[in-house]
């Protein structure tokens, strides 16, 4: 009688065997499971809970708005258009001046290995920039720059350049030096060890400091629209506190933290794509 031939592959596929490397996978994706559960049962118990403290009385409507009043005021700004231009505009505002600060700082940062005398002579004045808070400069610069979005471009500007240029160079300063002298043995100049070593070497600490940065620059954005504007998100919550409306200001909260976990993970899709090409 003919036996019927079993791979060994086979055989584990029908024990029901897993590789290490599966199991591992299996027990990340159960964890991620878990995880965004849970983060989703303790938003939906917030939210409950104080949705039935003012249906109760127990909290005060006016001083604490409520779960509902916020969503309504979000889908009627929805509908009438507002929602949307508010979002436009600070988006706008914030993604321009993190262009200029963040990356310009980081480039900046990069290019002070170049001259160690240059950053010695700079690292004075950019602690002293770096200490100046937004909120100072904000109306300075809404005079020098006017009431359009220029002036909230230079605020956001401003909120990143000094956290992306000392993150940077600090990354440049930390290349191996053995791999510059190697590179230096093979005649190779300033510029192709710039390219080639220190630019790759110092990615990680650019990355970290283009990731703190978005706060900065979403923050930037809305105290430079407290300052002056006619539109944007900071423009909704601080109208919604001056006229004491509560659902407005905890509306307008709840979109910057949707606007700062959008920019969260477009900045981690770029690190991914920016890794990814490293690695190759």
């Amino acid at each position: 009688m003919a036996m019927n031939s079993v791979s060994p592959r086979e055989t584990v596929a029908g024990s029901g065997r897993r590789g290490p490397r599966e199991s591992f996978f299996r027990s990340l994706n159960a964890r991620r499971y878990t995880l965004i559960t849970l983060q989703v049962a303790i938003v939906a118990l917030l939210l409950g809970g104080w949705e039935a403290g003012v249906r109760s009385g127990q909290i005060n409507p006016f001083l604490f708005s409520s779960p509902s009043q916020v969503w309504q005021v979000l889908v009627e700004r929805f509908h009438s258009g507002e929602m949307l231009g508010d979002i436009k505009v600070t988006a706008l505002e914030t993604i321009i001046g993190f262009a200029v600060g963040a990356i310009g700082g980081s480039i900046l940062g990069l290019l002070l290995w170049y001259s160690r005398f240059i950053s010695d002579l700079a690292a004075p004045f950019i602690a002293a920039i770096g200490a100046i808070p937004v909120l100072a400069i904000a109306p300075i610069t809404i005079i020098w720059f006017g009431t359009e979005m220029l002036s909230k471009v230079v605020i956001v500007a401003f909120s990143c350049v000094v956290v992306s240029l000392t993150t940077s160079y600090k990354g440049a300063l930390r290349t191996d030096p053995d791999l510059i002298n190697l590179l230096r043995s093979f005649n190779a100049g300033r510029g192709t060890i710039f390219i080639k070593l220190v630019v790759p070497s110092a990615m990680l600490w650019v990355l970290s400091g283009l990731r703190l940065n978005v706060g900065f620059a979403l923050v930037g954005a809305i105290v430079g629209e407290y300052i002056s504007s006619d539109s944007g998100v900071g423009h909704m919550i601080l109208l919604g506190s001056s006229n004491f409306g509560m659902n407005i200001v905890l509306a307008g909260i709840v979109l910057v933290m949707l606007m700062m976990l959008c920019f969260n993970a477009l900045v981690a899709f770029i690190e991914r794509l920016i890794l990814s090409w490293d690695k190759k």
